[in-house]
């Protein structure tokens, strides 16, 4: 009886040491943030002191206790990689949301045979679900366009593809729009998927070369992305941009997105609404 009692004692202490929080090590944070900038483009630096805390957070539930073995194991752990690109990459919006502008691009959208249309980030898809109703409206018919949503974020991917939404993300919307585009569930309200046939997602990074094959199109949405990127990341992105595009496509960029001198685009103002088109 004395032996066994004497084997416990050390496994009980072992258990209680292994519950023992381990101390964080904060080493390495800038290595990680030229890493998210140089993988997805996002200028983190800027905001350390901001992010640094939720990168931490993000670490302990990861159960891992610095930034230095946080950026060693990205290296080779594609599931960490993109749980934190979608830390990261989180964008909330909602359908119909800048309209004016909204509007004027399906006005072009509307006298170009079989348009093709790329939104570049989707965020969770209000923007792709809102170009397409509104195309709907005005009676283009589904096999006479097609809309593409991309996003790096792949949780945002999901939620566009799965099309059930908030209250909150149909606040601009008028109960005729509710009625005929979706299905009300409890406080939710779903897409009628047949009216969303020529509409598709898929999660791209557009610095990676997987984007440029995606195919040539006729507009190019990209609202409030180029806001987190620097001057060559901006530039490097609308060069992108200006390669997908088909001659004398049309960019839509958000209002607080500034681009960079270049022999890309030639900016037009119409209605005080601004847009850019590819240079021939």
């Amino acid at each position: 009886m004395w032996f066994w009692n004497k084997k416990k004692a050390p496994e009980v202490a072992l258990k209680h040491e292994a519950t023992v929080p381990q101390e964080f090590n904060t080493f390495g944070l800038n290595d990680l943030l030229h890493y998210i900038k140089r993988e997805i483009g996002v200028d983190l630096l800027s905001k350390n002191s901001v992010i640094e805390t939720k990168l931490r957070l993000f670490c302990e539930r990861k159960e891992i206790y610095s930034f230095r073995k946080l950026f060693e194991t990205l290296q080779h752990d594609k599931s960490l990689r993109q749980d934190l690109i979608d830390l990261v990459t989180v964008n909330e919006t909602y359908f119909y949301r800048e309209e004016t502008q909204l509007d004027l691009a399906v006005h072009f959208a509307l006298a170009i045979p079989n348009v093709k249309i790329l939104c570049a980030p989707c965020a969770s898809g209000e923007e792709v679900y809102s170009l397409s109703m509104m195309l709907q409206d005005k009676n283009k018919n589904l096999r006479e366009f097609s809309i593409t949503g991309i996003d790096i974020n792949a949780e945002a991917i999901a939620k566009a593809q799965e099309g059930l939404f908030s209250e909150r993300s149909l606040h601009k919307l008028d109960q005729r729009l509710k009625d005929k585009f979706f299905n009300h569930e409890d406080r939710f309200y779903r897409v009628k998927k047949e009216y969303f046939s020529s509409v598709s997602f898929t999660k791209v990074n557009i610095f990676e070369h997987e984007f440029l094959s995606l195919g040539k199109y006729d507009i190019v949405f990209s609202r409030n992305m180029l806001i987190y990127f620097d001057d060559d990341f901006r530039l490097k992105a609308i060069e992108r941009f200006a390669n997908l595009l088909k001659p004398e496509g049309k960019l839509f960029l958000g209002h607080a997105d500034i681009i960079p001198e270049n022999n890309f685009f030639v900016k037009h103002t119409e209605n005080r609404l601004s847009y850019y088109v590819k240079k021939s």
